[in-house]
């Protein structure tokens, strides 16, 4: 419900309407003229000739509004839409865009994937050379500290963190044993030390056998350091020396000639921990280390003994033939 002024003045916009469109829309009875009244204090709505009620009165000109809108909204919307479609005559034409820049656009993204994969490289080959680094340092501090296990095993955690995720015990493991082969001479402690190591380092029989494998590689153009190695991984870790086939990295020589060389490597070794003995000596120990037999200790301590008198026999003889050519000079 609207006031009485509100409704007086919607009243005549409505008439208006009417009036305006009655030429184009004829209407199914007579339109009734309506007086507005002054004369009272509230303005009052009143049909001057009129026997139809007021509500069709407001029907019929909300329904004669309604049709006028209805005829004049396709041309408004079409010239709305003329105006939105055609542009303004002072726009420039845009113009096409040149080879130049047709060809930019590919060069520049191959510019970016360029530069990505150069990035990418560089920092790939800094990492490797930090890790080779790392390697090697974690290689010579172990050969510092041979020896002393509580050392050894702070030495395998510190560089396993330094190196970060990933499995590194392979490599870190041949680093250290191509060092070992290298730097420390054949002998019972150098057995020793490398099985030590391999507890340390909590290493599987795969994992040893394949560092086995990877350091006879790195040695594979000196024979006798390959020997080396073999000799004491096969006493170190039997299992993993066969699983890696040691025997069978080197590259001139077949099976038998490996193992002889291996069988005289192993009995001059024993030889020379018999020879500072003396003469009745008890064969010295190591000799499990070695994979010797007792019997085979003990032939190797007789024939030592053997030929240090024989030595010692003959070194006298040269001695007295010597003084007896001199007495024939005088």
């Amino acid at each position: 419900f609207l006031p009485s002024a509100a409704r007086v003045q919607m009243i005549s916009i409505l008439l208006a309407s009417s009036t305006a469109s009655a030429a184009f829309l004829p209407s199914a009875s007579p339109t009734v003229p309506l007086e507005l009244s002054r004369q009272q204090s509230r303005p009052l709505l009143r049909m001057a000739a009129s026997d139809e009620p007021a509500p069709r009165v407001r029907v019929e000109l909300v329904a004669q509004r309604s049709a006028v809108g209805s005829l004049t909204a396709p041309q408004q919307q079409q010239e709305s839409e003329t105006a939105v479609g055609v542009p303004p005559p002072s726009a420039a034409v845009p113009e096409p865009p040149s080879l130049a820049q047709r060809a930019r656009t590919p060069f520049i993204g191959l510019t970016v994937l360029a530069t990505a994969a150069a990035v990418g490289i560089q920092s790939k080959r800094l990492y490797k050379q930090k890790v080779e680094q790392l390697l090697a340092d974690f290689a010579a501090t172990m050969m510092a500290y041979l020896g002393n296990d509580a050392e050894m095993a702070a030495t395998v955690r510190s560089f396993r963190q330094q190196l970060g995720p990933g499995s590194f015990r392979e490599r870190m493991f041949t680093k250290f044993v191509t060092a070992l082969v290298n730097d420390k001479p054949l002998g019972v402690p150098a057995i020793q030390q490398l099985k030590k190591t391999i507890e340390l380092m909590k290493l599987s029989e795969e994992v040893t056998a394949a560092g086995f494998a990877d350091a006879a590689v790195e040695l594979s153009k000196k024979p006798a350091m390959l020997g080396k190695l073999t000799f004491l991984a096969e006493r170190a870790a039997p299992a993993a020396a066969r699983s890696a086939e040691l025997r069978a990295k080197f590259p001139n020589w077949d099976a038998d000639t490996v193992g002889t060389l291996q069988r005289a490597m192993l009995e001059n070794l024993y030889r020379e921990m018999c020879h500072p003995l003396a003469d009745g000596s008890e064969p010295p120990a190591g000799g499990d280390v070695l994979l010797l037999s007792p019997a085979d200790c003990a032939r190797l301590m007789s024939e030592t003994q053997a030929a240090k008198k024989e030595a010692i026999r003959v070194a006298a003889e040269e001695e007295e033939e010597r003084q007896g050519q001199g007495l024939l000079g005088d």
